[in-house]
């Protein structure tokens, strides 16, 4: 076993999108600063990497990527994967050629400073972080691609990852599709595109989600939008309220109205695919796999026949995976987390914001709260105040550097609407916390 040394700033672990933040306002607010990025993928990217290939943002791209640079064209456009890997290569490519980053791909972090390429598991470097270690690898995003199924599959089955499906040779009598995140409703768009009729197409829901309209989520348009999901907490009884109200007003979409769904996890959709998922009339709900068997799909409330004419695509994995929240600054260390509903990137600049301004730990982790990722309806008020609350608590110390950060989805507003609007809802604010401790006791 041999054992290098080296010295940095700040070694980052992972350089998928939150970490590729952080280290992108480093890089441009602190000129003298160095960094060590360890990845464990050969480029950046984070789980964009593994994702399949028709994946396409489902937030405008106006407001995702890094400060630096703009990503896509503007406005509403969602860039694609292969868009977006050629975006964090670019700004990787520029980072490096500074001399003051290093990125070790394909290399596995090893705990305390030390990492080691997985081609040469014997060759370990030992760093030392003279400023922090920041864990960009804590809020994981798995796709199916790069994890196995929670299930066992007979072997005289095909089951195969979403990825799969734009390389199909051949029909299939039947596609059943397995899961009901934004993986399995892409993996059925796709596969209608492509012309499979939706009677062969099979769709194993566990559970119904809230999913928010595209359109509501728009640079220039989103303060508006999330001045009615305050509002419809403070005027809400319970929880169900907030969704039927904001349903209502067009905010938030459900693939069948007869079912209520009991997800919320921010996932946006345009109308046409609302309607394209709704063209699927075969949907199972009987909960979550247990076994796929040779004649059978065995689930939690029942099971359904298969054979090996069937394609079964898996769409299980659980891309936000929610996790017991931790300090951000902690000595010697960050541990990069969201602090606004369902905004990573934004969050992870706003970190390293932080740490730029001269405060001390337990300033700073008393400015912003962590906002872990929803997933039931309940999250939901939770997130939404707690992310406004954050929001004006940020402001008292960066209120200038908020209105400019591109990744801000209120930064392309005019000053008037920016100004007026932040006014109008810190003065809701007092009802938002009243309501959502009224909403807590009511189960």
């Amino acid at each position: 076993m041999t054992q290098t040394k080296l010295e940095t700033d700040y070694l980052i672990i992972g350089a998928g999108a939150m970490s590729m933040a952080f280290a992108d306002t480093i890089f441009d607010e602190q000129s003298d600063a160095t960094m060590i990025i360890v990845e464990r993928r050969a480029k950046p990217g984070g789980h964009w990497v593994d994702a399949y290939p028709y994946v396409a943002l489902h937030q405008p791209a106006a407001f995702y990527g890094v400060n630096s640079a703009p990503l896509g064209q503007g406005g509403e456009d969602l860039a694609s994967g292969a868009e977006i890997l050629a975006y964090y290569h670019q700004r990787m490519k520029r980072m490096v050629a500074s001399g003051r980053v290093r990125f070790m791909n394909m290399c596995n972090y090893l705990g305390d400073g030390k990492f080691a390429p997985i081609a040469a598991p014997d060759h370990i470097t030992q760093v030392t972080a003279r400023r922090r270690i920041v864990d960009g690898s804590f809020m994981n995003v798995y796709v199916p691609a790069a994890v196995p199924p929670k299930f066992e599959v007979d072997p005289s089955l095909t089951l195969v990852p979403p990825n799969a499906l734009p390389r199909l040779s051949r029909p299939w009598k039947r596609y059943v599709i397995c899961g009901a995140g934004k993986t399995g409703t892409d993996a059925i768009v796709f596969l209608l595109d492509a012309g499979v009729p939706p009677e062969q197409i099979h769709w194993i829901a566990p559970n119904d989600s809230w999913l928010w309209a595209r359109d509501k989520v728009q640079a220039g348009t989103a303060l508006v939008e999330f001045e009615k999901h305050l509002e419809s907490i403070i005027a809400a009884k319970t929880v169900d309220d907030i969704f039927h109200q904001l349903e209502r007003q067009g905010s938030v979409y459900r693939i069948d109205e007869n079912v209520a769904p009991t997800k919320w996890r921010c996932a946006t959709i345009s109308r046409r695919e609302v309607s394209e998922l709704q063209r699927i009339k075969n949907v199972v709900r009987m909960g979550r796999i247990k076994r796929i068997a040779a004649d059978q799909i065995e689930l939690d409330g029942g099971s359904i026949p298969t054979d090996a004419e069937t394609l079964h695509v898996d769409c299980t994995a659980n891309g936000l995976q929610r996790r017991a929240r931790q300090p951000i600054f902690e000595s010697g260390k960050i541990t990069l987390q969201s602090l606004f509903m369902c905004q990573q990137v934004f969050s992870a600049a706003i970190i390293a914001r932080m740490e730029i301004l001269k405060l001390d730990d337990a300033t700073r982790n008393g400015i912003c709260e962590v906002v872990p990722h929803p997933e039931h309806n309940k999250d939901h008020p939770t997130c939404v105040v707690a992310s406004f609350r954050n929001l004006f608590k940020a402001n008292k110390h960066m209120l200038v550097w908020l209105r400019k950060s591109r990744l801000n989805l209120l930064h392309e507003e005019t000053l008037f609407d920016y100004l007026t609007g932040a006014l109008r809802l810190k003065r809701k604010m007092p009802q938002a916390e009243a309501a959502l401790v009224r909403l807590q006791s009511v189960r």
